[in-house]
């Protein structure tokens, strides 16, 4: 319903047309009648004058407005009341919002340039009064015909007074309550966002928003969901506005970045600097264009002027005000008494109009509040905690007390306490939350030490402690809950008290690991002694290919100096000239194995140095000035004693569940990455990617050779506990190091003592026919139809995967994986795959380890089939206890497995693209565990491939029925055992050999020097022509 009608006379002004709708009123068109000028009229409902806290808060709000008088500011010409309605006259702009004219594209630099340099012309005079504006966007930023900028709506500007004791700023309170949000929340800054109290630099951040759409024709912090926006305000960073708009200056990429720091100190500190870098940035643009224009060279511009649009005046309320002027440059008593009548008066509309407004405001807040509610609940019941409690912060301004958020808080929310030694410590937090990108968010200072119980989060952070004068202290925390399955743990508080080391004993690059007594925990440990750790240095990175070239630059290779440790082959002394020309690259010169010329592959300065022997790390390490870690050292610095409990693992960041992810954290991926990366998996004590990457040397020999753990790329996740010997002069690409340092004060070995390890060769007996006939009567089925489905298929050049659902064991619905080769005839032969331990307890998706391990025998011609077992990504168990081996309830659990096994040959027999005849079965670790049952029970295979495969007498007793010791002799198609000699799972002395000595013939047995899990091309040279053999040629 308008507010008036066309033509109805309000005092000297007579309504034309209706513009708009404003926040609290709407805007008209009109005519002056005695100046013959057209002017903007905003009115506001009678209902809201009688408020008297409206009106002493509107009358601040005039006083401060009454000041401006700028080019680049909408004027106010009068404040009237006619007819029982409040109105405010202010300055008619012919032109359009620059919202509307972005709506039809980016700007071009130097047009955005120039609105921008206006804008902050306006800025800054409002600043220079003590005025915040607190709702910078487009929609309240006009461009007249001509081009030039008005800024609009000052109805929510927050005057700032001086303090008379202090001289310091303070902010007043004119629209709002301390806490409360206000503003437009896409172009409001992180403290606005907060609730926090403001200042100038608040608007510099909301224009750099409004800079950065300008230039990229779309907001850096945009989403449908208000939560994730507000979210990502105060967590994330921009992406950089060249991404969008590749053609700007880098130095308005740097401009616009400056202004959206989200710590304010880092942001430009007043419109001013902000104006001055503009305008310089614009008069450089203006030469080039002239110079460009004298040339003759042809100029490409966009025109600046906007096309014509209805005229309009902005729809939210102004309320900075000036009283109207008089014609006449002389002052008279009446006029002055006139001019104080209408100052009053104006005084009086606005104190009304502001009263029921703010009621009108806040009111819609609590609106707002309520309906976040459900979404608050979803995103905690989504995991999605650094949402949810982001959320909920703002929510519950609104919402004190209110049930649902108070109940679901403990769930999403944690408190921290941080002390330091010394104390006043500057304490920054970054959570792990990356977005779409991958990119993480930016640190924030959450206060100097000592912290007490600040509510934050519950999630994943890095903590940095910092204190001039000390080295900062970098780690690792954890609040995020345990859980699996159904079962949910609630860590207790955060509590860190952190040493800080005086900057000058701090070595570069390293990180600061207090001692104490040390026990190994790792779930391999070769030994239980427990040692006296002293002090000590850990590099904060794997020693990179760029620092090894320091060595060899050095003479590292000819000067004896640095080979102080005697060397041994095959039992052998070693001398140090025979041992030198033991360790060349590929070109025959001395460095790591996999270099050429005594120079890395171009790109990999920053990568891990491998191919290196222990000798050749412990060179280094005397190169240097320090030594490989011991064992102890290397475990305490990487996990700090703590052990994972049953269900979960452990890792250098915390505890690591079934269906988490490694991504930013940990690389057991297919490649080595740089040493700075994977920030989020760092240790306890602020120690990089001691998880993977790369496996390490460490100082101690054992009976076994020297200690290698921390597992590498390629490897399943749970080698990151386990530690193994290999011979010193041993190399390999998936090997480094890294190294530690000690205090003058140090004493003691630091646990670098020989290891024993014990070495027990079992012997097992060969279960008769009749008992393995009565056991893999558990493992027999009925044949029901399958009712199989293909979900889903995604295809590469190369091959193409089908995700498949069939009926499986207990009618359940199981699902498979089908990769099918291109290029190759029909009906292709199979591998059927079961994975490692890694997707077998939960902890990576089998799709994943099939990308990894299995698509190169894809690409030569064999399809391969996986099945998702229980326990697998996509089939966690509800109960997250361990099942005891020695229960009827375990027999039936693996029965239920080795079932969905054979109903997936079931399902492989239907297809007519499948030559049923030629079907191998493939099993690594735990995947081979699993084999020794199914291939025992199940003829339609043709050939066993076994890898890193072995039997254990660890562990609790295992019921006959599901022991693959009583299952492994009765496979009778030919089987071939991958093995690694210095395998730290599952030994080759110990575990391989026994199986191999158990199984029937005809059975090989293929080693490699390596690890548990062999290279893909080793793997490849070690099955590929047995396949061939077995199953016969694939054909193209």
């Amino acid at each position: 319903m308008k507010l008036v009608s066309e033509g109805m006379r309000l005092g000297r002004y007579e309504v034309r047309s209706r513009l708009g709708f404003g926040g609290m009123g709407e805007v008209y068109l009109a005519e002056d009648t005695q100046l013959g000028r057209h002017v903007a009229l905003k009115l506001l409902p009678p209902e809201t004058a009688g408020d008297p806290h409206a009106r002493a808060r509107l009358v601040r709000e005039a006083r401060a407005a009454a000041v401006l008088d700028h080019p680049y500011i909408c004027s106010v010409y009068e404040v009237g009341e006619a007819e029982g309605l409040l109105f405010i006259a202010m300055q008619y702009v012919d032109g359009e919002t620059l919202e509307t004219r972005l709506h039809r594209s980016p700007l071009d630099v130097y047009e955005s340039l120039s609105i921008a340099a206006q804008v902050a012309d306006a800025l800054a005079e409002a600043h220079s009064h003590a005025i915040l504006h607190r709702d910078i966007k487009p929609a309240n930023i006009m461009v007249t015909r001509r081009g030039e900028a008005k800024v609009m709506d000052f109805g929510l500007a927050k005057p700032t007074e001086i303090d008379a004791a202090s001289g310091e700023t303070r902010t007043v309170s004119v629209l709002s309550t301390p806490g409360s949000m206000i503003g437009t929340l896409p172009y409001m800054s992180p403290e606005q966002v907060r609730g926090e109290t403001l200042d100038a630099r608040s608007d510099l951040f909301s224009f750099g928003i409004v800079l950065y759409e300008m230039l990229a024709g779309r907001r850096p912090f945009e989403d449908s969901n208000p939560a994730v926006v507000a979210s990502a305000i105060l967590t994330r960073e921009a992406a950089p506005v060249a991404r969008f708009a590749p053609d700007i200056p880098p130095e308005l990429e740097r401009i616009v970045a400056k202004a959206l720091k989200k710590n304010p100190e880092e942001r430009y500190q007043t419109s001013k600097d902000f104006l001055i870098d503009l305008r310089a940035l614009k008069d450089e643009q203006e030469f080039k264009r002239r110079l460009e224009r004298s040339s003759g060279d042809p100029v490409v511009t966009r025109d600046v002027t906007p096309t014509p649009a209805p005229s309009f005046a902005a729809t939210p309320l102004p309320t900075p005000l000036h009283p109207s002027s008089s014609v006449s440059g002389s002052k008279t008593p009446a006029r002055g008494r006139s001019r104080g009548l209408l100052a009053a008066a104006a005084v009086a509309v606005l104190v009304a109009v502001a009263a029921g407004g703010w009621h009108m405001w806040r009111a819609s807040r609590i609106r707002w509040a309520e309906a976040q509610v459900r979404e608050i609940l979803r995103l905690a019941d989504s995991r999605r905690n650094f949402e949810a409690y982001d959320l909920a912060v703002l929510a519950e301004r609104y919402l004190p007390g209110e049930p649902r958020i108070t109940g679901v808080l403990p769930k999403i929310a944690d408190t921290i306490s941080v002390t330091s030694d010394p104390t006043g410590a500057s304490v920054y937090f970054q959570r792990f939350n990356p977005d779409a990108s991958g990119a993480l968010p930016k640190r924030h200072l959450i206060g100097q030490s000592p912290i007490d119980n600040v509510r934050i989060a519950r999630g994943e952070y890095i903590v940095s402690i910092e204190k001039e004068g000390f080295a900062p202290a970098e780690l690792s925390v954890s609040g995020a809950p345990a859980r699996h399955g159904q079962l949910i743990v609630t860590p207790p508080p955060i509590k860190l008290a952190q040493r800080l080391v005086p900057s000058a004993a701090m070595p570069a690059r390293m990180a600061f690991v207090p001692g104490g007594q040390y026990r190994l925990v790792g779930w391999e440990r070769p030994t239980d002694r427990r040692v006296d750790l002293h002090d000590f240095f850990i590099d904060k990175f794997e020693t990179s290919n760029q620092e090894f070239k320091e060595f060899i630059n050095a003479g590292g290779y000819v000067k004896r100096e640095f080979w102080p440790n005697p060397m041994v082959k095959d039992g052998q002394p070693l001398a140090w000239e025979e041992a030198v020309r033991l360790f060349v690259d590929r070109t025959g010169l001395p460095g790591p194995r996999d270099w050429s010329s005594q120079n890395f592959a171009e790109g990999a300065a920053d990568h891990p140095v491998t191919g290196i022997s222990w000798y050749e790390a412990a060179a280094y390490a005397k190169f240097r000035g320090k030594q490989l870690p011991t064992l102890f050292e290397w475990e305490k610095a990487a996990r700090n004693g703590i052990r994972g409990a049953a269900g979960v693992a452990y890792m250098p960041w915390g505890v690591f569940f079934p269906g988490d992810t490694l991504t930013y954290r940990a690389n057991f991926g297919g490649a080595p990455l740089p040493v700075t990366s994977m920030a989020f998996g760092m240790s306890p004590f602020g120690a990089y990617n001691m998880a993977g990457n790369v496996s390490e040397w460490t100082l101690n020999d054992s009976s076994d050779g020297f200690i290698a753990t921390g597992g590498s790329f390629g490897d399943p996740t749970y080698t990151f506990g386990q530690a193994a010997g290999r011979p010193g002069t041993f190399s390999s690409s998936k090997l480094g190091f890294r190294l530690v340092q000690h205090g003058a004060e140090s004493t003691g070995d630091q646990g670098a003592a020989r290891i024993e390890v014990a070495t027990e060769i079992p012997v097992y007996a060969r279960s008769s026919d009749t008992d393995f006939r009565r056991w893999a009567q558990n493992y027999e089925y009925k044949k029901a139809p399958l009712d199989a489905r293909i979900e889903e298929t995604v295809e590469t050049p190369e091959w193409i995967r089908e995700s498949i659902t069939f009926n499986g064991a207990g009618n359940a619905r199981a699902i498979a994986y089908l990769y099918l080769p291109r290029h190759f005839t029909k009906p292709f032969q199979v591998l059927h795959y079961v994975p490692a331990g890694d997707v077998n307890s939960g902890l990576r998706p089998l799709s994943d380890s099939m990308d990894d391990r299995m698509t190169p025998y894809v690409r030569a011609g064999r399809a391969i089939f996986g099945v998702v077992l229980s326990g697998y990504m996509g089939r966690l168990r509800t109960d997250p206890t361990p099942i005891d081996p020695n229960t009827v309830e375990y027999v039936e659990y693996v029965a239920g497995r080795i079932i969905d096994l054979r109903r997936g040959l079931d399902y492989l027999e239907s297809r007519r693209d499948i030559d049923k005849r030629r079907i191998g079965f493939m099993g690594p670790s735990a995947g081979a565990q699993i084999g020794l049952i199914l291939a025992a029970v199940e003829e339609r295979y043709r050939a066993v491939v076994l890898v890193g495969a072995g039997l254990s007498r660890r562990g609790a007793p295992v019921q006959p029925a599901a022991d693959a010791v009583n299952f492994a002799p009765h496979i009778r198609m030919p089987k071939l055992i991958v093995q690694g000699t210095y395998d730290e799972d599952t030994p080759l002395r110990t575990a391989a050999e026994p199986l191999f000595k158990l199984l029937s013939e005809p059975k090989e047995l293929y080693k490699y020097e390596g690890g548990h899990v062999p290279p893909i091309d080793v793997l490849l040279k070690a099955t590929a022509g047995w396949l061939d053999q077995k199953l016969g040629p694939v054909k193209r």
